[in-house]
């Protein structure tokens, strides 16, 4: 009797031992390990027009953007016909769409697009010896380049362009943009440049991609960016008092064609009265694009 006692009790505590051991089990709170791997978010750092930025955290069903006016925004996913829609709002004056494709992106706050022509891709110091650079490196790793911190980079908007290269009438993509405005160089008759990477997969683009030249005078060179052949083909355009210089790079790869290119934008300066402007330093803003081009890098 005592033996069966004594083996009762010890079955009853192994029991209870058991119990407590799958209840604290079951009813085991999350730690914050296991929170964050279940929320874990891609990271995507996105340049805009006018030097806006964004940092994009993409979920399973949301967005959280970190804008560069401080903002920060949660936006749960919606169905969109192409790229990615994400949208909140009550449909009354205070709706907020950010949309992605590719590595393009937009915002549009109440109808009014806010933030444009953004490109992902990321922005580290360069290692050139000028410390006023910043180095591009686009999203995929495709290609590199340096350019001076002091300009704003962005993208073409989502989608298919004829903009992708200058005077051409097949479709491609702007893949980066650095634009240079006219307050860079002021009371002169300086209007803008523009440095583009493009590229298109048209059969059309890349059969003619070498050979293309437009504009009334043009010239065609063989040359070599860090180890690429590139043609540089090199025109003028002009319309109304307004010149554009246009400089091309032209190579293909993996059966496209790339453009990197820039265009420099002046007005005829004896259509401004005498003494109101000057004519602006060609040479400084030809260089500084170039300097661009030359540090261009496939990956």
């Amino acid at each position: 009797m005592f033996k069966k006692t004594i083996l009762w009790i010890i079955t009853a505590v192994a029991v209870v031992a058991i119990a407590g051991i799958s209840f604290s089990f079951i009813h085991k709170p999350s730690t914050p390990l296991e929170s964050s791997a279940s929320s874990a978010a891609t990271m995507v750092n996105y340049s805009c027009d006018y030097g806006n930025k964004i940092v994009a955290a993409y979920s399973s069903s949301s967005v959280t953007l970190t804008l560069s006016d401080g903002r920060s925004l949660t936006l749960p996913q919606t169905l969109s016909g192409s790229g990615i829609r994400y949208e909140a709002g009550s449909g009354t004056g205070d709706d907020v769409v950010f949309v992605s494709k590719g590595d393009n992106a937009f915002i549009t706050e109440n109808g009014t697009t806010t933030y444009n022509n953004c490109v992902a891709g990321n922005l580290q110091a360069s290692t050139a010896a000028s410390t006023s650079l910043t180095t591009f490196v686009s999203q995929g790793n495709t290609f590199n380049f340096d350019y001076p911190s002091q300009f704003a980079l962005s993208g073409g908007g989502p989608g298919y362009t004829t903009q992708w290269m200058q005077n051409t009438t097949s479709s491609g993509m702007i893949l980066a943009k650095i634009d240079i405005l006219p307050s860079f160089e002021p009371n002169t008759n300086f209007q803008g440049a523009t440095f583009t990477v493009g590229t298109s997969a048209d059969p059309s683009a890349v059969a003619n991609c070498l050979t293309q030249k437009n504009g009334s005078v043009s010239t065609s060179t063989q040359v070599s960016i860090n180890g690429v052949p590139f043609t540089e083909i090199t025109y003028g355009d002009a319309g109304a008092g307004n010149f554009y210089d246009i400089v091309s790079y032209r190579t293909i790869r993996n059966n496209q064609c790339y453009a990197i290119e820039y265009v420099i934008h002046s007005t005829d300066i004896l259509n401004y009265p005498s003494g109101t402007v000057t004519q602006f330093n060609g040479t400084q803003v030809d260089n500084i694009l170039n300097n661009i081009v030359q540090s261009f890098r496939f990956m």
